[in-house]
């Protein structure tokens, strides 16, 4: 107990040390550190360093791939601190930096310097980190100290199994009580979604602090599962849009609890038609459209809801509307669909889109189903949350199966987080250039000019199971 409650300090502490460091080295780029305004930022920084060193006589921030550490302590990334921890990573980067560690004896005048020192390294050097040390050796810095970029590979694997193993289980068992909640409609009895919420907020808090892990369950389909797995699937594709648009914890809980229920109508549809292997006869279609409107019907009798009925209610009926209201169910009066509806509309139209179903053998490659949802931008989707949402999947979304430019197949695990690099994401190497398979490298693509993305390809079509490489 006193192990957990040390480490949630030691986290939060390191994430207000990187987000004072963040903000420090943002007012360093813009004014002198002789400059008044840099005086505040810089004593914020020293404070939040002085609180970690009072529970230890040192303490590193560590660069592993794309996360950052407080020591052995994964630093939990929020829209509070995202655009800081994406700085950081970047600049550590760009300047070969593993770790930076800090001693208890360092000063206000030392932290100034190294800063001065870290904002003047020559990023055109042959080696801008021997750069910074020399610096920093100049400027007479011995308590904090820099080592290089290391792989680290068996702590990663370490950490990244035990939160993939978590991510799973509260995956699966969303699925469980959507399908749970579902049957209960169907066959008439008491239903109460406490349950959902728990699982909902666990997914939300999940999302905050691995938000690729979580997104790559996406990809797991169940074809006897459809609409379980589509409704799990479409809350986790809202919840990370959520997050980009700056959703607090409790609203992201909200919204994901909007989008797992969004298709609660259909439990109203006769199974034959649902379960139709061919094309919907015009009929058939009058039924299925239906489905937002017995939606409605069903989540205005959840116990449970309270304040989050009316949103509820919203994703369910507005999901197919389209941004210009051309879907269905038509309107007897026009209006702006609103946040939640056009939200799940787009999570729903491409989770639907990359799905094997019945009346769908030949799903699209993620890729291919943004493109498709591109030209329908500014008419079944808002425009700019459908850009946020290409933003949060990437180009190449977790799970595309990737040919690249040195015919080695990669499968793609997780999208970059700065839009500049959509096109290189994070791949696993599975084959070598003669087709061969392999445990290759995890690359990230934004930082090797040589390799490519030559084009996306079927998984299917290979018999290549993609999901077994990032979860």
């Amino acid at each position: 107990m006193k192990d957990r409650i040390f480490e949630e300090k030691r986290g939060l502490l390191g994430k207000i040390f990187s987000n004072n460091l963040y903000i420090l080295f943002k007012t360093a780029l813009i004014h002198d550190i002789n400059n008044i305004a840099f005086i505040a930022p810089l004593e914020r920084t020293m404070e939040s360093i002085e609180n970690l060193l009072d529970m230890t006589n040192s303490f590193s921030l560590r660069l592993i791939q794309e996360y950052l550490f407080i020591d052995d302590i994964k630093i939990k990334v929020d829209i509070e601190n995202f655009m800081a921890s994406m700085f950081l990573i970047e600049e550590m980067k760009i300047r070969g930096i593993g770790s930076l560690t800090f001693n208890s004896e360092i000063s206000l005048p030392e932290l100034k310097r190294f800063i001065y020192a870290f904002i003047n390294t020559n990023h055109e050097s042959t080696d801008p980190f021997e750069d910074l040390k020399s610096k920093l050796s100049s400027q007479s810095v011995n308590n904090i100290t820099i080592d290089r970029i290391k792989e680290e590979k068996e702590f990663f694997d370490h950490f990244i199994e035990d939160t993939r193993e978590m991510a799973k289980n509260i995956y699966f068992k969303t699925l469980s009580v959507a399908s749970e909640v579902m049957d209960s409609v169907k066959l008439k009895n008491t239903i109460s979604i406490k349950k959902a919420k728990r699982l909902v907020q666990s997914m939300v808090d999940l999302m905050l602090e691995e938000e690729s892990t979580l997104l790559g369950l996406t990809t797991l389909r169940a074809y006897d599962e459809y609409t379980y797995n589509h409704s799990v699937n479409v809350s986790i594709l809202s919840i990370a849009m959520g997050q980009r648009l700056g959703y607090q914890r409790r609203d992201l809980g909200e919204l994901g609890m909007a989008t797992l229920f969004h298709d609660i109508g259909k439990i109203e549809l006769p199974v034959d038609i649902l379960n139709k292997p061919t094309e919907f006869t015009p009929e058939e279609w009058q039924i299925i459209r239906r489905h937002p409107v017995h939606g409605v019907k069903t989540l205005l009798k959840l116990k449970g809801l309270q304040e989050q009925a009316i949103r509820m209610v919203m994703a369910s009926f507005e999901h197919h509307l389209n941004y210009d209201l051309s879907g269905y169910p038509k309107l007897a009066k026009p209006r702006r669909v609103s946040l939640y509806g056009r939200i799940a509309s787009i999570a729903d139209c491409y989770d639907a889109l990359t799905s094997s179903r019945v009346y769908n053998r030949n799903p699209f490659i993620p890729d291919k189903a943004l493109s498709f949802m591109m030209k329908k931008s500014n008419t079944a989707f808002d425009p700019i949350l459908l850009k946020i949402f290409i933003n949060v999947v990437g180009i190449y979304p977790v799970g595309t199966l990737v040919l690249l430019n040195t015919r080695q197949l990669g499968v793609v695990t997780k999208a970059h987080p700065n839009p500049v690099n959509l096109y290189r994401p994070r791949i696993k190497i599975i084959t070598d250039p003669h087709g061969n398979e392999i445990d290759g490298d995890n690359v990230d693509l934004s930082e090797y000019n040589s390799m490519s993305i030559a084009r996306s390809l079927d998984h299917r079509k290979y018999g290549i199971e993609v999901s077994k490489y990032f979860l």
